[in-house]
């Protein structure tokens, strides 16, 4: 069970850094730079001041206020989700999405997902404020299209800004307590089990705290080396402007 608990956080570690830090460039990039210049600088999309406090929002929320928020709306009798696709005509879609071990995984990862987004829209928003307007507002002027100034331009200047996101979200998903013994308690048939979570049963639920301990100093040793890893494979040489 520990090793099946440890491969979700693995899927987790592959997952959740990557959806989530993508998702976060794309919505930064759109708030901050994707409205084309405007009276001689560079603006982020209309309405971008109202969409960063709801991108940041759910970041407010304490974990276990979102734990219990989602598994109501997860609820397949009464949830919003299931409700809305009633609603629109679309209850054939309905489905039980903490009851199926096929879809338990995933409905907590897009909770996880959601949770942490508007944190690193601000961060990468703060990266993106230090960028010199001249350097987006003359790739403008010379035709460079919205995925060359993200692709060539934004992305080198706040690399730092995405190492960051990385080892963060990366101890994130060797963890994953919280949410999983709110929404899910592992289950069903420890399909959302996780290392940490697994930890806390052994030592408070079975008693067998030495066992639990062992567990605690291999989450330790993988988190540490992750962070070493992400921190020493995405290094680049630093770009001064």
């Amino acid at each position: 069970m520990f090793w099946k608990a440890l491969g979700n956080n693995l899927i987790l570690l592959v997952t959740l850094p990557f959806v989530t830090i993508g998702l976060a460039l794309f919505l930064a990039f759109m708030l901050n730079a994707a409205g084309g210049p405007r009276s001689g600088e560079i603006r982020g999309v209309r309405g971008a001041t109202f969409y960063r406090v709801v991108f940041f929002f759910p970041y407010v929320l304490s974990i276990a206020i979102i734990g219990v928020l989602w598994m109501n709306i997860y609820n397949p009798i009464n949830g919003l989700l299931n409700g809305g696709l009633r609603a629109i005509g679309l209850g054939h879609l309905q489905l039980s999405w903490l009851g199926d071990e096929r879809l338990a995984f995933w409905a907590v990862l897009a909770v996880l997902v959601w949770n942490g987004v508007g944190f690193y829209v601000v961060l990468f928003t703060a990266g993106l404020k230090a960028i010199p307007a001249s350097l987006l507002e003359a790739a403008v002027l010379d035709g460079a299209s919205r995925s060359q100034v993200f692709f060539r331009i934004t992305m080198p200047l706040i690399w730092e800004n995405i190492r960051t996101a990385a080892v963060y979200l990366g101890i994130a998903a060797l963890d994953a307590f919280a949410i999983v013994q709110i929404m899910t308690g592992g289950g069903p048939n420890d399909s959302t089990q996780v290392g940490s979570f697994y930890l806390y049963q052994n030592a408070f639920s079975y008693g067998r705290f030495g066992y639990a301990s062992a567990m605690g100093v291999v989450l330790f040793v993988v988190t540490l080396a992750l962070s070493a890893f992400t921190l020493r494979a995405t290094r680049r040489e630093r770009i001064e402007f």
